[in-house]
């Protein structure tokens, strides 16, 4: 089992950075690369990120899958029908918590269905043996490293031997170049958590995504233990964000992903000054 610190928070140290630096993770270094200002958005203004199906489907299918891994290191027998009913109250209860704007009961049928079927299609592709060894499921782990507020990581699942495991849902299949290089900040910081609260090194980390096809399939991308020189680039990048953060940096990315941006209004009447956590600039 791996062992984790009790997270802490110090909000008293926030200023005017929001919630930005109550600590890092990869989600808000990913999101602070793609685009400062969408980073400010979400962080510092605390402006709340929209439900979409997208989402929502994402959050099932991984909940799902935690369930499916939970049980099996406890040991504990299943049977399809009992995933099956995990997955329908992971549905019902992500759409209590987090209403999505459905278009219609078709649409939500529809990828309610195929999230079932993302499921399916992995435990067929058989990527994982299911009576191999875990080390650990929805592990939290945490590093302190000085000049810099915690650095949280939430794993997904740690493979008997030391393999990071993480599971995506995408639209398309990724190339095992391209994961590498858009998912490498996440790599990075896994395995700098992993050394800094086991003491030794990962053996690998593999990035598990179930592709929305219209018939799902699954594609490993498997990566070695990380190198000292990927891992000191994290930790210089965690910096550079700080640094950033404290300065105030809301330089924009305009891209043809703005066109999906939740922050799209808000971004588009940008004045400079500071927006306030309902959107209006001020």
């Amino acid at each position: 089992m791996i062992s984790t610190l009790n997270p802490t928070t110090d909000t008293s140290a926030r200023g005017n950075y929001g919630r930005a630096l109550d600590y890092i993770s990869a989600s808000r270094l990913s999101c602070w690369q793609q685009c400062r200002r969408k980073h400010y958005f979400r962080y510092v203004a605390d402006i709340p990120s929209e439900p979409s199906p997208a989402m929502h489907l994402g959050k099932v299918v991984h909940a799902t899958l935690q369930q499916w891994n939970l049980w099996r290191w406890d040991r504990k027998p299943y049977t399809m029908n009992d995933l099956h009913a995990a997955f329908f109250h992971s549905w019902e209860k992500e759409q209590a918590e987090n209403t999505v704007p459905w278009k219609s009961d078709k649409e939500h049928d529809d990828l309610r269905d195929k999230a079932w079927e993302l499921v399916t299609a992995y435990l067929d592709a058989a990527v994982i043996d299911e009576s191999e060894d875990i080390a650990g499921v929805e592990v939290r782990l945490e590093a302190e490293i000085e000049g810099l507020p915690t650095v949280i990581g939430i794993v997904d699942l740690v493979r008997g031997g030391g393999r990071i495991v993480d599971f995506k849902t995408a639209a398309k299949s990724p190339s095992q170049n391209s994961a590498g290089h858009v998912h490498g900040t996440q790599l990075g910081i896994y395995a700098l958590l992993y050394r800094h609260c086991t003491g030794t090194r990962e053996l690998g980390i593999e990035l598990h995504h179930l592709v929305k096809t219209k018939v799902p399939k699954v594609c490993v991308s498997e990566f070695g233990s990380m190198s000292d020189r990927e891992i000191g680039n994290v930790i210089a990048l965690m910096h550079q964000y700080v640094d950033s953060v404290k300065a105030g940096d809301c330089t924009p990315s305009p891209s043809f992903m703005c066109s999906g941006c939740e922050y799209l209004s808000q971004c588009k009447s940008w004045q400079g000054g500071e927006v306030q956590g309902n959107g209006d600039a001020s």
